[in-house]
C-alpha cells in the first residue's frame, strides 16, 4: 500500500514539524475496504465485551465518548468540593499517539482478543509494506517505509489504536481501586478517550501507583507521556491542594493552578467553577453576531451564518459548561434583537410570533424573494 502524505499543522502558531501531523492520502478502494473491516472489528469487540466502553469511549460508534467522560469527570470535581473528599486528577497526554504505537502491539491486540488469523495476517501484511511520500512546493521525498505507528487517515486506524491501548489501559486498571465520591458512589480509577488517559483516585499513593504502572507500560511497549502537556488536580477536604505534585516519565506534571487544561472540549483550572466560561460564551456571541452583521451579505444570508455556523458553536459551551440561566437569557436576547433586524421586522415583534412554526405571517424574504 502506498500513500501520499500532507502535513497539517495542530497549532496556530505552528512552526517546527513536532507540531505539524501526517495525513495519508489513500484511494478510495481502499478506504471502503477497510472501512467494512473496521466496522465489522468494532462489532465483534464490542459484543463480546473486550472493550470496557464504561473506561474507553474513543472510537466507538454510538457511544458521546467527549460528553460523558467530560461530565462524569465534572460531576465527580464537584462532588469533592462539596463533600469535602480527597480526590486527585491527572490528565495525562500521549507524545505522537497515532505516530508511535509499535506493529507488534497491534499484533498482540489482535491475538489477545482471539481476532481471526486472516485478519491478522492481512493487517501484518498491510502495515508491513506501507510506504509514504512527502510533497512540498520544491521537492518530493523518496518513498518511506512506515515502520512504526498507524497511518493517520486510514479508515481502520481509530479502531486499532483503541485495542492497543486497551490492552495497556486493562494492564493498568488494578494498580488502584475506586474513587471514592461519597454517598456510596464510586468511579473507576481511569478514563480514557483515545489517546487522553485521566487517572481519578481518593489516596495519593495510589495515583502514584498508577502513574508508576502506567510508566512502565509505556516505556515497555515503547511508547511515552508527554509530561508538560499533561495536568494534575489534588483536592483535600474539598479544596485545592497546591502543595501535592506528581511526576510522569521522570518529570513533574504541571498543575492546573500554574495552567488550566483543556480535556475532551472541556476547560479545568483551580476555580472548580465555570463563572469565567459563562462570561467567555457571552463575548464569543456578541463578538460573532456583530461579525456577522458587519459583512456584506443579504439579510437571509446572515440568518443562514447565524443558524448553521453560530449557533452549532455556541451549543457545546452551553451543553459542557454550567452557565446560569441569566447569561444564556443575555445570549438569547441579542441574538433576537440581530434576527429581527436581518429579517427586517419591526423590533416590537414578539419571540413567540418570530419563531412560531405554525403562524401564517410572511417574513420579508418570502415576501421579497431577492432579499432583504
Amino acid at each position: 500500500m502506498t500513500a501520499d502524505g500532507v502535513y497539517i499543522h495542530k497549532e496556530q502558531d505552528s512552526r517546527g514539524m513536532s507540531q505539524f501531523r501526517p495525513i495519508s492520502l489513500l484511494n478510495v478502494e481502499g478506504k471502503i475496504f477497510f472501512s467494512v473491516m473496521a466496522s465489522r472489528l468494532t462489532k465483534y469487540l464490542t459484543e463480546n465485551g473486550y472493550i470496557n466502553t464504561s473506561i474507553q469511549k474513543g472510537g466507538i460508534p454510538g457511544v458521546s465518548g467527549c460528553l460523558e467522560h467530560a461530565t462524569m469527570i465534572w460531576e465527580a470535581i464537584q462532588r469533592a468540593k462539596s463533600e469535602k473528599l480527597n480526590l486527585d486528577f491527572v490528565w495525562l497526554d500521549l507524545a505522537n499517539a497515532y505516530r508511535s504505537v509499535p506493529h507488534e502491539m497491534i499484533q498482540l491486540a489482535l491475538r489477545m482478543y482471539h481476532v481471526p488469523e486472516v485478519i491478522q495476517v492481512m493487517l501484518d501484511d498491510y502495515f508491513s509494506g506501507f510506504r509514504m511520500r512527502f510533497s512540498t512546493n520544491n521537492y518530493t521525498t523518496n518513498w518511506i517505509n512506515l515502520e512504526v505507528g498507524i497511518a493517520m487517515g486510514c479508515t481502520i486506524s481509530p479502531i486499532l489504536f483503541v485495542m492497543a491501548m486497551e490492552v495497556i489501559l486493562k494492564a493498568a486498571e488494578g494498580s488502584a481501586g475506586p474513587a471514592n465520591l461519597g454517598g456510596g458512589c464510586s468511579m473507576r480509577p481511569l478514563k480514557a478517550f483515545m489517546d487522553d488517559t485521566i487517572i481519578i483516585c481518593s489516596k495519593e499513593d495510589e495515583t502514584r501507583r498508577m502513574l508508576t504502572r502506567l510508566d512502565e507500560l509505556m516505556s515497555w511497549c515503547r511508547m511515552e507521556f508527554k509530561p508538560k502537556k499533561s495536568r494534575s488536580l489534588s483536592i483535600r477536604r474539598g479544596k485545592v491542594d497546591k502543595a501535592t505534585t506528581f511526576t510522569v516519565a521522570e518529570q513533574q506534571i504541571p498543575k492546573v493552578s500554574q495552567e488550566p487544561v483543556k480535556s475532551l472540549g472541556r476547560w479545568y483550572d483551580s476555580s472548580m467553577k465555570d463563572t469565567r466560561r459563562g462570561a467567555e460564551t457571552l463575548e464569543l456571541a456578541s463578538e460573532s453576531l456583530l461579525a456577522i452583521n458587519k459583512c456584506g451579505l443579504q439579510g437571509k444570508f446572515k440568518i443562514w451564518c447565524l443558524q448553521f455556523m453560530l449557533i452549532p458553536k455556541l451549543l457545546w459551551p452551553l451543553l459542557v459548561y454550567d452557565i446560569c440561566s441569566s447569561t444564556v437569557e443575555s445570549i438569547e436576547a441579542k441574538i433576537n434583537k440581530y434576527t429581527r433586524k436581518w429579517l427586517g421586522v419591526p423590533p416590537g415583534l414578539s419571540d413567540v410570533a418570530m419563531y412560531c412554526r405554525k403562524t401564517k405571517a410572511k417574513t420579508p424574504n418570502e415576501i421579497y424573494p431577492r432579499g432583504v
